[in-house]
């Protein structure tokens, strides 16, 4: 089962986590804007997987991209 994310949950975010393979990780570019992705590694590549499949990867560049932190856990609100 896939994990679903979608607009209106909270996900609580732990910045001093190490992220690992399959993380969901939130990361920020150099302009400082953030979003969610999962961590994926294919040989010796990193990339940010995106949860939308309209998406494809971004290979992840350290000099581009700063982990702010891995998600551990989801909270749904119901209105």
């Amino acid at each position: 089962m896939d994990p679903e994310f979608i607009e209106g949950d909270i996900v609580v975010v732990d910045p001093d986590r190490k992220a690992n393979i399959n993380d969901f990780v939130i990361v920020a570019n150099q302009e400082y804007e953030a979003t969610l992705k999962q961590l994926k590694k294919y040989k010796n590549l990193w990339v940010l997987h995106p949860l939308n499949p309209k998406y494809e990867d971004m290979v992840v560049k350290k000099s581009e991209y700063k982990i702010i932190g891995v998600v551990v856990e989801k909270k749904k609100k119901y209105y």
